[in-house]
């Protein structure tokens, strides 16, 4: 071989050996399941953002395979089953603990990201630590039956007289009603629960009677069902000036006196940064489950005004927003 036809030969291998790293790694096409209660998640969208960020894009180089309950958690072991035999090289369990229940009672490898919002992995027995979860799932949680504790005292704090409060639930929240209720029962506040079993939930019907039994302020749990009916339950709030509180701003302003929870979009884009990194060979049972860094306390004064309360000054000084 002659020098110059050697010196083409190194500069194709060269080529060949640094075309995985451009083309043949983003030519690969990825099937991505997502298990959730309701097909308009405000959850998944931020994972899949950064997932498409990172270089996989619906559409392009992957392929979503959605499949929701509908609000029925029965449905979920069923639909679970469905996207394993969709061979999904990963699934996203999104939301509620049922998901990622369903999924790990399936017993499949394939590797599981749980974008969670109202369970703790750990309690729930989805994953051994969260520094080393063991098994296939891994992902992102909200802490939100802590959260919910915090949420309660900041109420009592901007409605001193709030001493009986109505709690709207369903069967997806029931580790953070649980928690809610441990921590009103130290912060000396009644509770009256109103847990939904059914498609359509009484909103109605759970308002009158909390209204009848004298609660003077409303938590909203977390929940995709009572999220798709939220234009109902503030209607009444503010019908009946009765203030409200919720975990995010996604939830809306109208009738709401604050929300407090986790920056959603931070921490469903870092569950689309261990998606990446699961496709790209790292094993779930070594990766950590991940925690909320940031929580947002939004205060909402036109509510606030029209409810005749006057927030705190300390609490004006802690919220990230104040929105008039």
């Amino acid at each position: 071989m002659c020098l110059v036809e050697r010196r083409q030969f190194l500069f194709a291998a060269a080529a060949l050996v640094a075309a995985p790293q451009f083309g043949i790694a983003q030519e690969r096409t990825v099937r991505v399941g997502a298990l959730g209660p309701r097909r308009n998640s405000v959850v998944l969208p931020h994972a899949l953002k950064r997932l498409a960020e990172l270089g996989y894009v619906e559409g392009q180089n992957l392929v979503l395979e959605f499949r929701s309950a509908d609000g029925d958690f029965e449905r979920f072991p069923a639909l679970a089953r469905e996207l394993i035999e969709a061979r999904c090289d990963l699934i996203f369990a999104v939301g509620t603990v049922h998901a990622a229940r369903a999924l790990r009672e399936a017993k499949t490898d394939i590797p599981v990201v749980i974008l969670g919002t109202e369970f703790d992995p750990v309690t729930a027995g989805i994953v051994r630590t969260l520094q080393r979860p063991g098994g296939n799932i891994t992902g992102v949680f909200s802490m939100q039956p802590m959260v919910a504790r915090k949420r309660l005292e900041l109420l009592r704090e901007m409605v001193p007289a709030a001493k009986r409060v109505l709690l709207l639930g369903d069967g997806f929240t029931e580790q953070e009603l649980e928690s809610v209720r441990q921590a009103a029962k130290q912060l000396g506040v009644e509770t009256v629960s109103e847990t939904f079993t059914a498609l359509p939930y009484d909103i109605d019907g759970a308002f009158a009677r909390g209204r009848a039994a004298g609660i003077l302020a409303v938590m909203v749990l977390v929940s995709p069902s009572l999220f798709n009916q939220r234009k109902r339950i503030f209607e009444i709030t503010s019908q009946h000036r009765i203030p409200a509180a919720v975990s995010a701003p996604v939830w809306g302003q109208d009738g709401i006196l604050f929300s407090y929870g986790a920056n959603l979009a931070k921490l469903y884009g870092r569950g689309g940064d261990i998606a990446a990194r699961i496709l790209k060979g790292a094993n779930p049972a070594d990766t950590p489950v991940e925690q909320p860094v940031e929580f947002e306390l939004v205060v909402y004064l036109k509510t606030a005004k029209a409810l005749g309360i006057t927030v705190p000054r300390s609490i004006l000084l802690r919220a990230n927003r104040v929105i008039e």
